[in-house]
């Protein structure tokens, strides 16, 4: 397997590379390009780009389509990505559950899973479990080029585990990168689901380009964020840079696992939020529910008919998820703030309180020029995250990972 931290060099290959990955990038973004159009987004000449493209050509990632109308009606050669050449499995693992899903380069999803399991089940047979559905899926696909894993945070990426994750105390020894290392002959690169959620965002969003930063806000059964800054993940020393989710609210607040006090996660994931509900709303859960998500769903459809008490429990998680993007604004400066996972599903009940906590709360000149969004994505973020982070590093080095003629 390759190795999952990789430092790129200087030297003319390097650049070269470069180059060529920037090219594949944009025809990913892209239906279709030409080569005058990436010459001017890139910055080089044409005959640099008609150079770099033929080699891709070559190789059988890229494709002529046929023309494309350009400045002045003249006509030029369109360019693809190869993208059905190319295939990645995402694989997003997360307390009680895990999903796998087989994507190609651009997104396109081709089929997906879901595997419930016990908090109590041992951690070697979950793995065990899910290492056959994803070998199956190989043998099924001979295209894949990559598998992306996206786990809970505080994600170590040096040391390959899970620091501490709520109420998954047997899971914190299990040494990721070890037990995916040698267990197929496509690579595994590994981050956290914020961060994959983050990249999920940036690759497959749909949010307008040119985009310098985005953050993507996660708030589900964990409450984490990912931020991508000029085309990279901010990672840290670590790799839990953006670990939003153990700030403090409320100093003198209850004790987390993590061991600080008022975390944010105590406040505004969907623990929290059916904790509550459970309570004030008992009428609500008499019948079993499939998942925390189906039971937030219906705490929403509720506030959504009028009931007061949900709608108040709905305004109450808004602020909490308000004082998160007051935290990131001050902390990253993002362009954009998206808000995925679970608690997203509130969508149009969230969104005006939380833009009113973040105007109350910072300068105008800072916090009015932060676009804030519920995720539109129809696929999990964070499966969807598993895909683009394969995706990420693959198309940084298309030579080497994308499949040739």
């Amino acid at each position: 397997m390759k190795k999952i931290n990789e430092v790129a060099g200087n030297n003319t290959t390097d650049l070269t590379e470069m180059n060529r990955s920037a090219i594949v990038r944009i025809l990913q973004q892209k239906d279709k390009c030409t080569r005058a159009e990436i010459a001017k987004l890139m910055g080089l000449t044409q005959a640099s780009i008609t150079k770099l493209v033929a080699y891709l050509i070559d190789m059988g990632i890229v494709s002529e389509v046929g023309s494309v109308k350009g400045k002045g009606n003249r006509r030029s050669i369109g360019l693809r990505l190869n993208a059905e050449k190319n295939l990645v499995i995402g694989v997003k693992f997360s307390r009680h559950v895990y999903a796998i899903g087989v994507f190609d380069i651009s997104g396109k999803l081709y089929e997906q899973s879901e595997t419930e399991y016990s908090l109590e089940e041992k951690a070697g047979k979950v793995l065990s479990d899910m290492k056959a559905q994803i070998k199956a899926l190989l043998k099924k696909y001979e295209k894949v080029v990559a598998i992306g894993l996206a786990l809970p945070g505080p994600y170590l990426r040096k040391e390959g585990h899970i620091a501490m994750v709520t109420r998954m105390p047997s899971w914190h020894n299990v040494n990721f990168i070890e037990e995916f290392k040698e267990e197929f002959d496509k690579p595994v690169f590994i981050e956290q689901d914020a961060n994959a959620g983050a990249l999920a965002e940036w690759w497959f969003g749909n949010h307008g380009r040119p985009l310098t930063s985005l953050t993507y806000f996660l708030v589900g059964e964990g409450v984490g964020s990912g931020v991508v800054d000029h085309d990279s993940l901010l990672l840290g020393n670590q790799g839990i840079a953006s670990e939003v989710g153990h700030i403090s609210i409320d100093y003198n607040g209850p004790t987390c696992e993590c061991g600080n006090r008022g975390c944010l996660e105590l406040y505004c994931s969907t623990m929290a939020f059916l904790k509550e509900a459970e309570e004030k709303l008992p009428e609500l859960f008499k019948e079993s529910y499939k998942n925390r998500a189906q039971a937030c769903e219906r705490v929403f459809e509720t506030a959504r008919k009028g009931n007061e008490t949900a709608k108040t429990l709905v305004e109450k998680i808004a602020e909490y998820i308000g004082y998160g993007c007051v935290t990131l604004i001050n902390a990253y400066d993002p362009e954009i703030i998206v808000i995925g996972d679970s608690i997203s599903k509130g969508n149009e009940l969230l969104l005006p309180t939380i833009k009113r906590v973040v105007k109350e709360r910072t300068l105008p000149e800072i916090g009015e020029r932060v676009r804030i969004e519920i995720s539109n994505l129809s696929i999990d973020p964070t499966l969807y995250g598993a895909a683009a982070i394969a995706t990420d590093r693959v198309l940084r080095k298309p030579s080497e990972y994308l499949v040739t003629n």
